[in-house]
């Protein structure tokens, strides 16, 4: 019983470590990195007070808090496609409109990206220009 409340208890996700690589930080633009919230997740908005956050740093690395779990994972920039790998996240339990929301984010990050930024504002959108992400720059 004790192995099973341990196993439960864990917080994490194991990803397999040949599936991660970095990317050169040269390559990633210095617009694109720093923290950002989201404002719409798939033209849908997202819930007032829930903090969606998405940080992109510059040596490939992604990760936030998706407004239950925190996460994290690499991700790879070509041709102006924005392709994040698997992420690894905590395994809280939340209110189901919060766990949702966590998933439809969760969701957008799977497909490959195109990104633009117009001032403080990050369009991440999915492949034929449908809606994905609206992030604001959020400066912690």
């Amino acid at each position: 019983m004790l192995k099973l409340a341990l196993l439960l208890s864990c917080g994490c996700v194991l990803l397999d470590g040949q599936s991660v690589t970095n990317i050169a930080a040269a390559s990633v633009p210095a617009e694109l990195v720093g923290t950002w919230l989201a404002e719409d997740i798939s033209g849908r908005g997202v819930m007032d007070f829930l903090q969606t956050t998405l940080e992109i740093n510059d040596d490939g690395t992604y990760s936030g808090f998706a407004g239950c779990n925190s996460y994290t994972g690499v991700f790879s920039l070509s041709s102006g496609i924005l392709a994040f790998g698997p992420v690894a996240s905590t395994r809280k339990m939340c209110p189901p409109a919060v766990m949702d929301q966590e998933r439809k984010f969760f969701d957008v990050l799977k497909t490959g990206l195109s990104w633009t930024i117009d001032g403080t504002k990050l369009l991440l959108a999915k492949p034929g220009a449908t809606s994905g992400l609206l992030l604001a720059r959020h400066d912690i």
